[in-house]
């Protein structure tokens, strides 16, 4: 959905919506991601998940008929415009904590499930005892887990220095991601065919999505939402599983949503400028068997978004989606969800906004 704004590389950033039409597009066609960080109730909870909560998970797949794939798979699958079963789901884990280690691991080797970590090498080279050892993630490797890239130092991507122009930025996230991945390899041997990255904090911009398109990578945001041709190979969305949204009734939810079916999304980049705080979004939708009179969309505080509708000639409806809110500086998200015509099952969509102070300077955290 979201293109580069780097000229050249507009077309490589696989964006399979833009290249099939909805009628051409099982919907089903997609997957859904879960995002993890750490396992345990020892931990903050805004990014954890307990061992009983995380089980109820598997469980809760388990019972909804659900396959667990691995991550390469479905990414390969997605690039190929190749159509997915029904029901897949994959599991992520960001940063490789420890206690993904201690907790998870043996929870999903018992039950031969696959999984991906994304791992930032900075910590690891530290001796930081919160992170697993080069010697764990060898051994959680050798027990099916996927491993991806999260950059070098975990910095906010999309945050350039006060002594940077875009070019030198730009610069210094390819070296970020370039030496990281070697030393993944370095220490972790050859890894996956299917390069894979994950932006830290779910921060990126159309010059980020351009840069990993043109590295090879296939990336993912923390936008809700799940992974289909609507959505851009280097933006993909994953649901968070940790913390507030751990809940398996909310989860059961969201592992059965379906993507709406989205043509364009306006603008392209969730990155504002400092006098921009009360975004608008529009996004033009295939037909699909959304209910459309029952559409909702919702702010960062839960408020009903105003919504306004315009047909297209060829059977499309192009949205706009506003708030009467001044946001203030941080990250925030609009989600969209409308009731399916004839199943017990909802469309969702996320867009994730990252506003800075009025001032120009950057968000603490």
């Amino acid at each position: 959905m979201r293109l580069s704004l780097l000229g050249s590389t507009v077309l490589g950033l696989s964006l399979i919506g833009s290249q099939v039409q909805a009628k051409e597009v099982a919907e089903r066609h997609h997957a859904s991601v879960l995002m993890y960080h750490h396992i345990s109730a020892e931990t903050p909870r805004s990014t954890s998940t307990d061992a009983e909560t995380f089980t109820r998970h598997l469980d809760l797949l388990d019972q909804l008929g659900f396959q667990v794939w691995p991550l390469p798979r479905v990414a390969e699958h997605l690039k190929a415009n190749k159509p997915l079963p029904d029901k897949i789901a994959v599991l992520t884990f960001d940063d490789a904590y420890i206690s993904v280690y201690d907790t998870a691991l043996p929870i999903m080797s018992a039950r031969k499930l696959p999984f991906t970590i994304f791992v930032n090498a900075t910590p690891i080279n530290q001796g930081n005892k919160l992170y697993m050892s080069w010697d764990q993630l060898r051994e959680a490797k050798a027990k099916g887990a996927t491993i991806g890239n999260h950059s070098l130092y975990h910095e906010h991507m999309i945050r350039k220095r006060a002594d940077e122009d875009d070019v030198q930025w730009l610069v210094r996230m390819r070296a970020e991601i370039t030496e990281n991945q070697r030393q993944l390899e370095k220490h972790l041997g050859v890894l996956s065919e299917t390069k894979l990255f994950a932006y830290p904090y779910g921060e990126f911009n159309p010059a980020l999505e351009s840069l990993l398109a043109d590295l090879g990578y296939i990336a993912f945001g923390q936008q809700s939402g799940a992974a289909s041709p609507f959505t851009s190979l280097q933006g993909a969305p994953r649901y968070a599983a940790n913390g507030i949204y751990s809940n398996p009734d909310s989860l059961k939810t969201k592992l059965l949503a379906l993507p709406f079916p989205v043509r364009s999304e306006t603008p392209r980049s969730g990155v504002l400028a400092p006098d921009k705080r009360s975004p608008v979004l529009t996004l033009t939708l295939e037909k699909g068997d959304y209910r459309l009179d029952q559409l909702r969309c919702y702010g960062p505080a839960g408020e009903v978004l105003q919504v306004t509708s315009e047909d297209q000639a060829d059977g499309a409806v192009k949205l706009q989606i506003a708030t009467e809110k001044t946001l203030p500086a941080g990250r925030h998200r609009y989600n969209c969800t409308a009731p399916h015509r004839s199943e017990s099952r909802w469309f969702w969509f996320s867009r994730q906004w990252m506003l800075p102070e009025p001032d120009g300077r950057w968000y603490k955290g």
